[in-house]
């Protein structure tokens, strides 16, 4: 590891001024600590051998005080400086990072763990914090403080010069040899860390899925592993690192005991006076000090920089070329045009050539995976054709700008992404001067503004991370209002009228009808209604055998998520009574290990009393030996002064290992709790929670508990077991030198840290909202990269992150004037002591009260006790800090569950059957009407239900109901007569399983997802299921089988394939009941039409609901259910349905009326 990363001086500027501000500071500092050792070394040897009075030596002590001050200022400002340039070089680098990640556009994303990147771009840019603010001061210190002491020590003693010049070297050599071994463990460290937050982020996505099969419990295990793993890899960093600084500690501690005894021994032999000799023994640590710190900081800056080399990696990273040239009007021609991602042995797009003229509405229409919209990604510019070209007014599309091209698409995605925002802010992402008139009439022609006009505050509602909430209908229009609101001349719209009823996509399909007059429209269709308003269709055709097809490129990662733990998992933390104090919580947290943590203040306070012992041992040694008395009458003080040597490494070095073990293993359980919580919570209680707060809390807030102890409690029971010792020895030696050195370290460790603490309270609780409001933001924006490049948003989201950075970089700025005001204060304090002891040990020495040889023990055990309360100020602002990082955690801990699981769950019934709902009334937290009122359904063994209805009817609300994701406001929910709030919900859901339209799939492989449903399931089984689903064919075809990994959230896959996956995991699962909730969305017409005949035969004899918007095939279904506005309209078979006037009726008439077009449009 490179002390200074010469990038950090290319990429962030604020760099090269701290650098020069550390080296100049340090020279002052330097220049000041030789005077301070100079001026008590005059004033002990006036008192003690010349027996000066106080009021002869006041020159001296005046400018000790003066010294005081200039070191008080020198403090302050290098910590201001330190950590006011840490602030503003984490935002530069951040930004740069956004910047880039975002520059090199949705390709490059799709490669990426969102959770990974995130954790870099938050967490992995603070821990440059410590770099900053710890690491570097030591180092520019390191250059300039011993080669000024020894340059001073020089001129006094050269044969102590000598031996400090001669052990100095050894520090840096022993940092470089254990510095190589800490590098290659710490980038290990970083990317389990990176593992932990791309397998959180994924399984958080996921935990509806997870519930479903019974497998949310298990996932605890799976996150204890990975969080085991980064324990053990942490500490086994932390261990070389801790050996670093032992070694660098020993040396340093040991080198000062022989300069200090060879000082003795010189002294007895008369060869060398006592002021000469003091001015060593002062002088030798400071020498030693920059170093032995810069080996103590090391393993605080080491994460840092390994997150340094990740965000170099990302800068580094060349741009994907892009074109200069104007953009010309006319036509669209795609020549010829093949695509095939890196690391595939074929083409998911082959030889297609079309031309779409201007004002032509052009529909793209194919089997499931052909390579549709990758077509369309390949016109937006997110994908480069290895073969062929795509002309734009006769002009290549790679030699125009892509950044003026995209102005004028108007593109909707086959998911389209919903930002944290109002519905008003995520309709206008295209045009955010658009006034409220014009957003609520493109939200009429997306036919979404009843819905919209519905919700609490209307236009001003707050969505749900990616529109949770809302129905996949009601999120596919709003994405539609955002397309009509552009205005642009080219419109790109990838299955607009997915999951939405027949009536409102009859409204969608005149609505497009309008926006196509006079604009050039391209169309990916499955379904045959909006073939009606294309002038022309091009057909693809299906991807050949061995073909696997694609739907965004994405490299092959080198973590893919583990399969499920087996195991149930503990039960969430419980909720604490109301009111018990946070820190308190805290403390409890630790319970069994306390013994540990009562081991490592021991330790601690050994390791500092040892310190102070060797300052004040050497002291007496050096004045007893000034008066040549026998050598053997030196032999105890000598022997104490290497066992105090050696013992401040050993115990240090013991204290660390001792309290981080134990640390780590405490967050580890916490971050498993917190999970479990989240996985009691899921899905309806995740609603208010972001995925990028939940991250930083999982992580951020979580490493931020460790300072409470590591940082604040454990100094503190130090420095105030060592303060009392001091202040007793001391008080022992001289009462009023004890009570000066007790008021000393009384204002330095209580009163500065008060000072300090209440100037950064406010700031300090805003640190950690302000770090989840980051997270946020930044995983908005990488997750909805795509649809801000296209809509020209990206510089107004990329805005909203910034801002979310300002934020946090003022808040920083605050906490780092009250942490180098603290510096600044403490260092004051002590200089002060140290004059004070003087002042007082003068008198006393002059008066008789004081033997001259105990007058350097007065003097010089404040300079050595005032290590303990140094860190206090800091100690304190990490108390408050972590107070709030806590009450976030406790949030999540304490959040009221939305489902209410009995205290003693009753016994399964064997059967689910019948199973029936009774005047059954559900609402979503939050709203203010009713998705469900007065319903009544009955499931029988064997029978089968359809249940029809507009997008928002209640359709899903109803799924959620029968598998407990949602306790009903009224009514009765039984299974096999037991009901079904008295039952565990695992239970429930063990015998009432669901498909859902948006099932996630993890970055895992196509056996891992599928193994989700029954984890001892044999290859055949696996294969029978895919088949089912139509899907074997495809999955024999993959290059790895069985084994290909499907990429975060099915990125690899098309958007047809990611359902059938599903579904086949749905089918494999065997459920008693099954709810197939739009099986058959996202599939070309004739393959959701053969799929949904497959499975009305497959489960004939079984128990199904089936949620669907299209009607082909429920003449064999045993009742169709039609609902309205959360109510039961209609409810009969398919056949009396059909024959009356009503809901159905006009649904299967819409429906004929487009068949027609899907069988003639060539």
């Amino acid at each position: 590891m490179k002390p200074i990363d010469p990038r950090l001086l290319r990429y962030a500027r604020a760099t090269r001024f701290f650098l020069v501000a550390v080296v100049v500071l340090g020279g002052l500092g330097a220049g000041l600590v030789i005077a301070q050792a100079m001026l008590v070394a005059e004033t002990v040897v006036g008192a003690f051998q010349h027996r000066m009075t106080a009021g002869e030596l006041r020159t001296p002590l005046v400018l000790l005080v003066l010294v005081a001050c200039g070191r008080a200022v020198v403090s302050w400002l290098t910590g201001l400086a330190a950590h006011r340039a840490s602030a503003a070089v984490k935002s530069e680098l951040r930004g740069r990072l956004l910047d880039r990640a975002t520059a090199l556009g949705p390709g490059w994303l799709a490669g990426q763990h969102t959770g990974s990147l995130v954790t870099l771009a938050t967490r992995g840019v603070d821990a440059l914090d410590d770099y900053f603010s710890r690491y570097l001061p030591q180092v520019g210190l390191a250059v300039v403080v011993p080669v000024a002491v020894l340059a001073r020590i020089v001129t006094e003693d050269w044969v102590a010069a000598a031996l400090i010049a001669g052990t100095l070297p050894l520090i840096p050599v022993f940092m470089v040899l254990i510095g190589w071994a800490t590098q290659s463990r710490m980038d290990r460290q970083w990317r389990l860390l990176s593992r932990l937050s791309g397998h959180f982020l994924d399984v958080v996505a996921g935990l509806p899925t997870l519930k479903v099969f019974g497998r949310a419990k298990a996932q605890a295990e799976s996150i204890r592993r990975i969080t085991g793993a980064y324990r053990q890899a942490t500490l086994r960093t932390l261990r070389i690192a801790f050996l670093s600084s032992f070694a660098l500690e020993l040396l340093a501690t040991l080198s000062v005991a022989l300069v200090a005894v060879t000082i003795g021994m010189r002294l007895v032999g008369g060869d060398l006076d006592l002021y000469t000799g003091l001015v060593v023994l002062v002088l030798a640590p400071e020498a030693y000090l920059p170093l032995r710190q810069v080996g103590a900081q090391y393993h605080a800056a080491a994460e840092g920089l390994a997150a340094a080399e990740e965000i170099f990696a990302v800068l580094e990273t060349p741009l994907p070329a892009s074109g200069t040239g104007r953009v010309p009007g006319g036509s669209i021609a795609v020549e010829n045009v093949g695509v095939r991602y890196p690391g595939r042995s074929e083409d998911a797009v082959s030889g297609v050539s079309f031309t779409v003229e201007p004002g032509e509405t052009v529909a793209l229409v194919g089997p499931s995976g052909a390579g549709k919209s990758t077509l369309l990604h390949v016109l937006l510019g997110f994908v480069r054709p290895t073969a062929g070209r795509v002309r734009i007014g006769g002009a290549d599309l790679t030699c125009v700008d892509l950044e003026e091209w995209r102005s004028r698409i108007a593109w909707v995605p086959q998911r389209p992404h919903l930002y944290a925002g109002t519905v008003a802010e995520n309709v206008r992402l295209a045009r955010p001067d658009a006034d409220d008139a014009a957003v609520r009439a493109a939200l009429a022609d997306a036919g979404a503004l009843d819905f919209v006009d519905a919700l609490p505050d209307g236009l001003d509602t707050v969505l749900g991370e990616d529109g949770t909430g809302l129905s996949a209908g009601q999120r596919q229009r709003l994405a539609l209002a955002r397309a009509f609101l552009a205005d642009r001349p080219v419109v790109l719209l990838d299955e607009p009228t997915a999951a939405l009823d027949g009536e409102t996509e009859a409204q969608i399909v005149q609505a497009v009808r309008r926006l196509a007059v006079g604009r050039t429209v391209l169309l990916v269709v499955h379904r045959p209604a909006l073939l009606q308003i294309a002038d022309r269709v091009v057909r693809l055709d299906a991807p050949a055998a061995g073909k696997p097809p694609r739907r965004t490129p994405l490299a092959p990662g080198d973590g893919r998520a583990p399969r499920p733990a087996r195991g149930t998992g503990a039960e969430a933390g419980t909720a604490s009574a109301a009111g018990q104090d946070t820190l308190a919580r805290v403390r409890a947290m630790f319970g069994p290990r306390r013994g540990r943590l009562a081991l490592a203040l021991l330790l601690g306070s050994l390791a500092l009393a040892s310190a102070v012992g060797l300052m004040a041992t050497s002291g007496w040694l050096i004045s007893r030996a000034s008066q040549q008395p026998p050598v053997l009458y030196l032999m105890v003080a000598v022997t104490a002064t290497r066992a105090f040597g050696i013992g401040r490494a050993v115990f240090r070095y013991a204290e660390r290992l001792v309290s981080h073990d134990a640390v780590l293993r405490m967050l580890a359980d916490t971050r498993v709790a917190v999970y479990r919580r989240l996985e009691r919570l899921a899905p309806a209680g995740l609603r208010p929670l972001r995925r990028g707060d939940l991250l930083t809390r999982l992580v951020a807030d979580v490493d931020a508990l460790q300072d409470y102890w590591l940082r604040w409690l454990l100094p503190a029971g130090a420095a105030l077991t060592v303060s009392a010792l001091s202040v007793a020895f001391t008080g022992w030696l001289l009462p009023e030198a004890g009570v000066v050195l007790a008021a000393g370290l009384l204002l330095a460790g209580a009163g500065v840290p008060v000072l300090t603490g209440a100037v950064a309270r406010r700031a300090e609780r805003r640190l950690a909202p302000a770090r989840g409001a980051l997270a946020t933001r930044v995983t908005d924006l990488l997750t909805g990269t795509a649809e801000a490049t296209v809509a020209g948003a990206l510089p107004a989201r990329a805005a909203e992150a910034r801002r979310a950075d300002g934020t946090l970089t003022r808040i920083a700025s605050r906490t780092a004037t009250a942490t180098a005001l603290g510096d600044g204060l403490t260092a004051l304090l002590a200089g002060l002591t140290v004059t004070a002891a003087a002042l007082v040990g003068a008198r006393a020495v002059a008066d008789g009260r004081l033997d001259g040889v105990a007058m350097a023990v007065v003097v010089l055990t404040p300079l050595a006790a005032f290590e303990a309360v140094l860190g206090m100020p800091l100690a304190v602002q990490y108390r408050q800090r972590v107070r709030r990082s806590a009450e976030r955690i406790h949030e999540v801990l304490d959040a009221p569950e939305p489902v209410r699981e009995p205290e003693r769950p009753g016994p399964a019934p064997r059967s689910p059957f019948p199973l029936a709902l009774t005047s059954l009334t559900a609402r979503h937290a939050g709203q203010d009407r009713d998705a469900l009122a007065d319903v009544h359904l009955t499931l029988e063994q064997g029978r089968r239900v359809a249940v029809v209805g507009p997008s928002g009817s209640g359709k899903t609300t109803l799924a959620q109901v029968l598998l407990r994701f949602l306790d009903p406001r009224a009514g009765g929910y039984t299974l096999g007569g037991v009901d079904a709030r008295t039952l565990d919900g695992d239970d429930v859901r063990r015998l009432v399983g669901l498909c859902a339209q948006d099932a996630h799939l993890f970055d895992s492989s196509v056996r891992e997802n599928l193994l989700l449903a029954k984890k001892d399931a044999t290859e055949a089984e696996l294969r029978h299921a895919l088949a089912r689903a139509r899907l074997l064919e495809w999955a024999d075809s993959l290059p790895d089988g069985l084994d290909t990994l499907v990429g975060e959230h099915g990125a690899r896959l098309s958007g047809g394939q990611r359902q059938r996956l599903a579904l086949a995991r749905a089918l494999l699962a065997d459920f008693p009941v099954l709810v197939l909730d739009e099986p058959a969305e996202h599939l070309d017409l004739p393959t959701a039409d053969a799929l949904t005949a497959d499975l009305l035969a497959a489960t004939e004899g079984r128990t199904t609901l089936l949620i669907t918007h299209r009607l082909a095939g429920l003449e064999a279904v045993d009742e169709v259910i039609v609902l309205q506005e959360g109510r039961v309209v209609q409810r009969g078979s398919y056949a009396e349905l059909a024959a009356v006037p009503g809901p159905l009726r006009r649904m299967i008439e819409r429906e004929a009326e487009a068949e027609p077009l899907a069988a003639t449009r060539p």
